[in-house]
């Protein structure tokens, strides 16, 4: 394996594990079965870039109401 091929697979593994911790305030969202999964995931998927944003869907999944 050259050093190009390291460094290709290195990036992948990078954004992989940046997608993951950006998208956590939808799996504990959807993990809890909270009412507004589907808003907290799209409010994540729009907003999340920012962190206050970010927060806000963090905390609001861990608080939200859930479904019975």
């Amino acid at each position: 394996m050259d050093e190009t091929q390291i460094v290709i697979i290195a990036v992948i593994v990078i954004a992989f594990i940046v997608t993951l911790i950006h998208f956590i305030p939808a799996i504990i969202a959807f993990k809890r079965g909270a009412a507004s999964r589907w808003v907290i995931f799209l409010v994540n998927l729009f907003l999340g870039w920012t962190f206050i944003i970010w927060l806000v869907a963090l905390i609001w999944a861990c608080e939200g109401r859930t479904e019975k």
